[in-house]
């Protein structure tokens, strides 16, 4: 797994601050202004390191892309902004390349890639989704 220190640098370098709160409606939200990036954490809400760890990623991915949007924005924005949070997510933190070294390896089935990699289980399902569905990327099985 790409560790916690690559994630934290990655949000240095785009300039964003990283603010503990206890949000409510989430574990995490990304606000900007100003073309300035704050990222809101509510440490309650994650179960586990990888937990928090995916969410930041994703939240970072938000930064990294410019996928902001206003809080009464149509849905169909929302989507598309996490969309393309996700898909930068996956392709620096958990790029094709690792997954189809890992199916290699002899770990075929996602709760195994996601031991092997320490991300959530549903985090490696999604990143799954997006490449052999959307991407059309196939993996190879030994």
């Amino acid at each position: 797994m790409v560790s916690l220190a690559t994630i934290y640098q990655d949000a240095r370098r785009l300039g964003v601050a990283l603010i503990p709160y206890s949000i409510g409606f989430a574990d995490a939200a990304t606000l900007e202004m100003d073309g300035r990036y704050g990222i809101f954490l509510d440490f309650d809400q994650f179960e586990t390191m990888a937990d928090y760890a995916a969410a930041l990623a994703h939240e970072v991915g938000h930064c990294a892309t410019g996928a902001t949007h206003a809080v009464h924005s149509p849905f169909e924005l929302v989507a598309q902004h996490e969309d393309r949070a996700n898909r930068w997510h996956y392709e620096h933190y958990l790029p094709f390349s690792e997954l189809q070294a890992l199916v290699a390896d002899g770990y075929t089935e996602p709760w195994q890639l996601a031991e092997a990699t320490g991300w959530p289980e549903k985090t490696v399902r999604d990143a799954l989704e997006y490449y052999t569905q959307r991407r059309g990327l196939r993996l190879q099985c030994p």
